[in-house]
């Protein structure tokens, strides 16, 4: 059956990426507009929809079976949860990032912060993991969680870039993460690209075959040559945030 998507347009192609991803087909796209053939039945079609984060509108023969809902985030907004802080990630962002994953039983962030991508994740019925080097960020995820009722497989303390320290080899479907490199003005570009590249070599080792990596990159950090070659690009797409802020979603396999 052929249906029309209409795009959230933070990043068409990245729109596209999401459908593509969440149907396991491919798309072709034109403006806001992606038309794919699917397989799925009405009733599945729309229970992935109501999984994504970049999906507006559905049409099929021009009649519209499914739209997404106002106010659907609304209880956690990063002000609703119970644990703040003000780099918290909002909930469109957090959702997108596992929904690129394509995750669909388990998912780890190494750099978990408040929780904000473990809450998406857990509302989509995912197990999930998070690490943190700092403590308190780890306690404000136990509390974020433990409000929403979701259990978490396991939360510790870990430096990322030694992420084989913790996790067994080969042992982890998707990895989503916003690492807070670059937020320091003194960090030079050479030791960035040295973090993110000891970081993605960890990740490289605990992902299964075919499993993801889907990592915010500093816009200020060129991408040939950072990434590992022992990944496989699948895309990059930048996401506009406001004035001179642009970030970086790169999806990878391994």
């Amino acid at each position: 059956m052929i249906y029309t998507f209409k795009l959230s347009g933070e990043n068409l192609n990245l729109s596209k990426f999401e459908v593509e991803t969440l149907f396991k087909t491919k798309c072709t796209r034109r403006g806001k507009i992606a038309t794919c053939n699917l397989t799925q039945s009405p009733k599945k079609l729309k229970e992935i929809a109501e999984r994504s984060a970049l999906i507006k509108k559905i049409y099929k023969n021009n009649v519209k079976v499914w739209e997404f809902k106002q106010g659907r985030y609304k209880l956690r907004e990063p002000t609703a949860r119970p644990a703040f802080h003000p780099t918290g990630m909002k909930p469109k962002m957090a959702r997108m990032l596992v929904n690129l994953t394509g995750a669909k039983k388990e998912i780890l962030d190494p750099f978990c912060g408040i929780g904000a991508t473990l809450i998406e994740a857990g509302v989509l019925g995912l197990k999930v993991s998070g690490s943190d080097y700092d403590p308190r960020m780890l306690d404000r995820t136990k509390t974020n969680l433990k409000y929403y009722k979701i259990k978490p497989k396991k939360i510790f303390k870990a430096d990322a870039t030694k992420l084989s320290e913790h996790l067994r080899k080969n042992s982890l479907e998707a990895i989503t993460c916003d690492p807070p490199y670059g937020q320091s003005s003194t960090t030079s570009d050479k030791n960035l690209r040295n973090l993110f590249r000891s970081f993605m070599n960890e990740a490289h080792k605990v992902l299964k075959k075919k499993g993801r990596l889907v990592i915010i990159i500093p816009s200020k950090l060129k991408i040939p040559g950072l990434i590992p070659k022992e990944f496989k690009r699948l895309g990059k797409f930048d996401w506009y945030v406001h004035g001179g802020l642009t970030r970086q979603i790169v999806v990878l396999e391994k």
